[in-house]
């Protein structure tokens, strides 16, 4: 008989979320290898390819960087911050007020989300990462 591990928090909730009831489900929904999910799930200092977290947070109709963070990976920009062109009206006090400003947001944005909430079946569940 197949002993069944238990799924940690977050991925129980987000994965009762959607009606995925196993890892080979998810594995099988996100279309990777089984292995894959589990190691992703079981030990999150295993390196996981970003195709295969985009496929797991779809999988999970989730935004992929709370999977990232979820698997110790901290997403940056795609794209770097490009000012709107009025922001040259500003003087040199008001640029670097804004400036400090998006510092401190990214600053926030790079540290550990807030918890994570789902709703699932009238409970809503907080991940304790």
């Amino acid at each position: 008989m197949a002993r069944t591990r238990p799924i940690p928090e977050p991925w129980a909730s987000a994965m009762a979320a959607v009606g995925i009831k196993s890892r080979n489900q998810l594995a099988d929904e996100a279309g990777v290898h089984a292995t894959t999910v589990t190691r992703l799930i079981d030990n999150p200092e295993h390196p996981a390819a970003m195709e295969t977290i985009r496929a797991i947070a779809t999988a999970l109709k989730l935004d992929t960087r709370d999977v990232a963070h979820w698997s110790g990976i901290a997403l940056e920009l795609d794209e770097p911050y490009i000012p709107p062109p009025e922001a040259a009206i500003l003087d040199r006090d008001q640029r670097k007020l804004v400036s400090d400003l998006i510092r401190a947001l990214a600053a926030n944005n790079r540290h550990p989300r807030p918890p994570l909430k789902i709703q699932t079946t009238g409970v809503v569940v907080l991940s304790n990462e």
